[in-house]
């Protein structure tokens, strides 16, 4: 059972980075969240179906601590560059500290995903990764991407959609009012299985979908929801008692090796006109 005096990061902040009280309690739930099984699959399918080796310059649009800029880069042409934009101050210093001394050609700026400080044309590739269900508007952040992408050049963006969300729990009612919360908490729950007619409506062609399980342990799962049962307590809709069964029986689960839960991402791409 989790240390009831911790607090937990609200995992729907990171259109907010800078503003929360510890970011870089964010910065650790990514480092968590890319490893969970089915994530690293996903992540290569879609740069697989970018094809960066045609490309000899590509931007990933909410970049984070730059790990995919690396990789980016790294699959260029000889000679390619990329470019990794994110919003936060904090996730453009850590992904500036994580790159130094790379041998690729990389860069970062601080900048909004709505409103692309980039000429037209200005790239042969474009990836986002878990940022559009974040965003206010986003398909005005695809038509962005598509925008600064040129012809014949590939657009991607792998997407979680929350409102898939699965765990085997005994407390089916508490855990129907955390997923709510949850789904509440994001500017855009479904998201993921929008993706693709956002990709059609930006004029893109050939747009295509895989979706792909990305399953969840018992740590992942706490990141995700302790925000959410504390409010909960906060509010006296459940008891500190029920509370603390909710994670013995996670806990539980866990050690008993049977812990089922997870989510469904959306691997999407398609190519500018």
């Amino acid at each position: 059972m989790p240390d009831t005096n911790v607090q937990f990061p609200d995992v729907s902040r990171f259109s907010a980075v800078d503003d929360v009280e510890r970011p870089r309690q964010l910065i650790e739930v990514l480092d968590v969240a890319k490893r969970l099984p089915g994530f690293p699959a996903a992540k290569a399918q879609l740069l697989d179906r970018l094809g960066p080796e045609r490309a000899s310059s590509a931007i990933d649009v909410g970049c984070g601590y730059g790990a995919d800029v690396i990789e980016l880069a790294q699959r260029l042409r000889p000679g390619g560059s990329a470019v990794g934009i994110d919003l936060s101050e904090t996730m453009i210093t850590e992904a500036r500290r994580r790159t130094a001394g790379i041998d690729a050609d990389v860069s970062f700026q601080i900048a909004d995903a709505l409103a692309l400080p980039f000429k037209d044309n200005a790239f042969e590739l474009a990836r986002t990764e878990t940022v559009l269900q974040h965003l206010a508007d986003p398909a005005r952040a695809v038509r962005e991407m598509v925008r600064v992408t040129g012809p014949g050049g590939r657009v991607g963006a792998l997407e979680l959609d929350q409102e898939t969300m699965f765990l085997d729990h005994p407390d089916i009612e508490l855990l129907d009012s955390l997923r709510d919360s949850v789904i509440r908490a994001m500017a855009q729950s479904s998201i993921g299985r929008e993706v693709p007619r956002l990709f059609v409506e930006a004029g893109l062609s050939d747009v295509q979908t895989v979706p792909q399980v990305i399953t969840g342990d018992a740590h992942a799962f706490r990141l995700q929801f302790a925000h959410h049962v504390s409010e909960l307590c906060d509010r006296g809709q459940i008891t500190a008692e029920r509370a603390n069964q909710w994670w013995s029986a996670i806990d539980a689960a866990a050690a008993a090796q049977h812990f089922t839960g997870g989510i469904t991402a959306f691997v999407v791409w398609g190519t500018v006109n």
